[in-house]
C-alpha cells in the first residue's frame, strides 16, 4: 500500500512547501506610518530623556550651591548665638577696668 502513495508524499510535501512561501507578511500603508509615528515618539522621547538628564544635572548644582551658602549662614548665626551667650563679656581676656596702655610713640631721634 505504500508503494502505491510512494510519488504522491513528495509531491504534496512540494505544494505544501510552495505554499507556505508564497504567504510572505506584507506590510500594509497603515502598518508602515503606525511604525512611522512610533519611531518619531521615540526619537521625541530620548530628546526629552536627555534634556530632563541635563536639567537635573543643573539642578543638583544649584541645589548643592544652596546648601553651602546655608552651611556658611549656619555656621555664621552659630557663632553670633554664641557671642550673644557670652554677652556682656565676648572678648575674654578684655578687662574693661585695667588702665588703657598708651601707645609707643614714634621715635624722633634722627636715623644714623
Amino acid at each position: 500500500m505504500l508503494t502505491r502513495f510512494k510519488g504522491a508524499i513528495p509531491l504534496a510535501v512540494c505544494g505544501i512547501a510552495l505554499f507556505l512561501v508564497s504567504c510572505t507578511c506584507k506590510i500594509k500603508e497603515e502598518q508602515l506610518s503606525q511604525i512611522r509615528q512610533i519611531r518619531t515618539q521615540d526619537k521625541e522621547a530620548a530628546a526629552d530623556i536627555t534634556k530632563a538628564e541635563s536639567e537635573k544635572s543643573r539642578v543638583t548644582k544649584e541645589l548643592a550651591s544652596r546648601q553651602s551658602e546655608v552651611r556658611n549662614c549656619n555656621d555664621r548665626l552659630s557663632f553670633v548665638q554664641q557671642k550673644k551667650a557670652q554677652w556682656p563679656n565676648i572678648w575674654g581676656d578684655w578687662d574693661p577696668n585695667a588702665p588703657e596702655v598708651p601707645a609707643a610713640a614714634p621715635s624722633t631721634q634722627p636715623k644714623k
